[in-house]
Protein backbone atom coordinates (compact mmCIF):
# COMPACT_ATOMS: atom_id res chain seq x y z
CA UNK A 1 0.00 0.00 0.00
CA UNK A 2 1.26 3.46 -0.83
CA UNK A 3 2.54 5.43 2.15
CA UNK A 4 0.25 8.42 1.46
CA UNK A 5 -2.85 6.23 1.36
CA UNK A 6 -1.76 4.37 4.48
CA UNK A 7 -1.23 7.66 6.35
CA UNK A 8 -4.61 8.96 5.18
CA UNK A 9 -6.43 5.85 6.36
CA UNK A 10 -4.63 5.97 9.72
CA UNK A 11 -5.55 9.65 10.08
CA UNK A 12 -9.17 8.82 9.24
CA UNK A 13 -9.18 6.10 11.90
CA UNK A 14 -7.85 8.62 14.44
CA UNK A 15 -10.56 11.10 13.46
CA UNK A 16 -13.19 8.38 13.94
CA UNK A 17 -11.72 7.60 17.37
CA UNK A 18 -11.90 11.29 18.33
CA UNK A 19 -15.49 11.47 17.03
CA UNK A 20 -16.37 8.41 19.13
CA UNK A 21 -14.85 10.23 22.10
CA UNK A 22 -17.16 13.16 21.47
CA UNK A 23 -20.19 10.88 21.18
CA UNK A 24 -19.21 9.11 24.40
CA UNK A 25 -18.68 12.33 26.33
CA UNK A 26 -21.94 13.87 25.12
CA UNK A 27 -23.90 10.68 25.87
CA UNK A 28 -22.66 10.58 29.44
CA UNK A 29 -23.26 14.29 29.98
CA UNK A 30 -26.83 13.86 28.74
CA UNK A 31 -27.42 10.88 31.05
CA UNK A 32 -25.92 12.75 34.01
CA UNK A 33 -28.16 15.73 33.24
CA UNK A 34 -31.27 13.57 33.46
CA UNK A 35 -30.08 11.59 36.51
CA UNK A 36 -29.12 14.73 38.46
CA UNK A 37 -31.90 16.90 37.01
CA UNK A 38 -29.47 19.58 35.85
CA UNK A 39 -30.95 22.58 34.04
CA UNK A 40 -30.20 23.10 30.34
CA UNK A 41 -27.61 24.14 29.13
CA UNK A 42 -25.41 21.92 31.22
CA UNK A 43 -22.33 21.45 29.05
CA UNK A 44 -20.32 22.86 26.18
CA UNK A 45 -21.99 20.63 23.58
CA UNK A 46 -25.43 22.17 24.26
CA UNK A 47 -27.29 18.99 23.40
CA UNK A 48 -30.55 18.78 25.28
CA UNK A 49 -31.60 15.36 26.55
CA UNK A 50 -34.26 13.57 24.53
CA UNK A 51 -37.62 13.56 26.32
CA UNK A 52 -37.86 9.76 26.49
CA UNK A 53 -34.91 9.62 28.92
CA UNK A 54 -37.03 11.39 31.54
CA UNK A 55 -39.44 8.42 31.57
CA UNK A 56 -36.76 6.13 33.05
CA UNK A 57 -35.92 5.97 36.74
CA UNK A 58 -32.41 6.73 37.95
CA UNK A 59 -31.55 3.06 38.54
CA UNK A 60 -32.28 2.26 34.90
CA UNK A 61 -30.24 5.23 33.69
CA UNK A 62 -27.32 4.24 35.91
CA UNK A 63 -27.53 0.70 34.49
CA UNK A 64 -27.44 2.23 30.99
CA UNK A 65 -24.32 4.19 32.00
CA UNK A 66 -22.64 0.94 33.16
CA UNK A 67 -23.56 -0.73 29.87
CA UNK A 68 -22.23 2.21 27.89
CA UNK A 69 -19.04 2.20 29.96
CA UNK A 70 -18.43 -1.42 29.03
CA UNK A 71 -19.48 -0.86 25.40
CA UNK A 72 -17.33 2.21 24.84
CA UNK A 73 -14.34 0.51 26.49
CA UNK A 74 -14.65 -2.37 24.03
CA UNK A 75 -15.17 -0.04 21.06
CA UNK A 76 -12.13 2.08 21.93
CA UNK A 77 -9.99 -1.02 22.40
CA UNK A 78 -11.12 -2.46 19.05
CA UNK A 79 -10.60 0.83 17.19
CA UNK A 80 -7.15 1.26 18.75
CA UNK A 81 -6.21 -2.32 17.94
CA UNK A 82 -7.40 -1.92 14.34
CA UNK A 83 -5.44 1.33 13.98
CA UNK A 84 -2.22 -0.08 15.47
CA UNK A 85 -2.47 -3.32 13.52
CA UNK A 86 -3.25 -1.53 10.26
CA UNK A 87 -0.52 1.08 10.50
CA UNK A 88 2.33 -0.87 12.07
CA UNK A 89 1.62 -4.56 11.34
CA UNK A 90 3.68 -5.46 14.42
CA UNK A 91 2.50 -8.25 16.73
CA UNK A 92 4.43 -6.81 19.66
CA UNK A 93 2.63 -3.50 19.25
CA UNK A 94 -0.68 -5.38 19.11
CA UNK A 95 0.22 -7.13 22.37
CA UNK A 96 1.22 -3.86 24.03
CA UNK A 97 -2.07 -2.30 22.94
CA UNK A 98 -4.03 -5.23 24.35
CA UNK A 99 -2.07 -5.17 27.61
CA UNK A 100 -2.53 -1.41 27.96
CA UNK A 101 -6.31 -1.73 27.78
CA UNK A 102 -6.33 -4.81 30.01
CA UNK A 103 -4.25 -2.88 32.55
CA UNK A 104 -6.59 0.13 32.54
CA UNK A 105 -9.75 -1.96 32.88
CA UNK A 106 -8.14 -4.27 35.43
CA UNK A 107 -6.88 -1.46 37.66
CA UNK A 108 -10.26 0.26 37.47
CA UNK A 109 -12.02 -2.97 38.41
CA UNK A 110 -9.63 -3.73 41.29
CA UNK A 111 -9.95 -0.23 42.75
CA UNK A 112 -13.75 -0.42 42.55
CA UNK A 113 -13.76 -3.91 44.06
CA UNK A 114 -11.48 -2.76 46.87
CA UNK A 115 -13.84 0.13 47.56
CA UNK A 116 -16.84 -2.20 47.67
CA UNK A 117 -15.09 -4.70 49.95
CA UNK A 118 -13.96 -1.96 52.33
CA UNK A 119 -17.37 -0.29 52.28
CA UNK A 120 -15.95 2.91 50.82
CA UNK A 121 -16.90 2.76 47.15
CA UNK A 122 -17.66 6.49 47.13
CA UNK A 123 -14.05 7.23 48.09
CA UNK A 124 -12.55 4.93 45.43
CA UNK A 125 -15.02 5.76 42.65
CA UNK A 126 -13.13 8.79 41.33
CA UNK A 127 -9.87 6.88 40.92
CA UNK A 128 -11.62 3.87 39.40
CA UNK A 129 -13.50 6.20 37.07
CA UNK A 130 -10.22 7.85 36.04
CA UNK A 131 -8.70 4.56 34.84
CA UNK A 132 -11.81 3.35 33.00
CA UNK A 133 -12.15 6.85 31.54
CA UNK A 134 -8.70 6.50 29.98
CA UNK A 135 -9.82 3.26 28.33
CA UNK A 136 -12.72 5.23 26.81
CA UNK A 137 -10.77 8.15 25.47
CA UNK A 138 -8.82 8.98 22.32
CA UNK A 139 -5.76 9.66 24.49
CA UNK A 140 -4.61 6.02 24.70
CA UNK A 141 -4.59 5.31 20.95
CA UNK A 142 -2.97 8.68 20.27
CA UNK A 143 -0.18 8.05 22.78
CA UNK A 144 0.33 4.49 21.52
CA UNK A 145 0.58 5.62 17.89
CA UNK A 146 3.12 8.29 18.77
CA UNK A 147 5.20 5.91 20.91
CA UNK A 148 5.15 3.14 18.32
CA UNK A 149 5.91 5.58 15.50
CA UNK A 150 9.04 6.87 17.23
CA UNK A 151 10.09 3.38 18.31
CA UNK A 152 9.89 2.28 14.67
CA UNK A 153 11.81 5.35 13.56
CA UNK A 154 14.62 4.71 16.07
CA UNK A 155 14.85 1.04 15.03
CA UNK A 156 15.05 1.98 11.34
CA UNK A 157 17.77 4.57 12.06
CA UNK A 158 19.76 1.97 14.04
CA UNK A 159 19.60 -0.43 11.09
CA UNK A 160 20.34 2.25 8.47
CA UNK A 161 22.52 4.91 10.18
Amino acid sequence: MKKGLKNSIAALLLVIIFFLGYIRETSFLILNTVINNYPFPYNASYVSPPNFLYSFNNQTLIAVKWGLTFGFSVIFFLMSFILINFYFKNKNFNKITSWAYLFLVGVSFLIALLGIIMGSFDETYALSRFFIGLAQSPLVPLVLVVLFYFKNKVEIEEINP
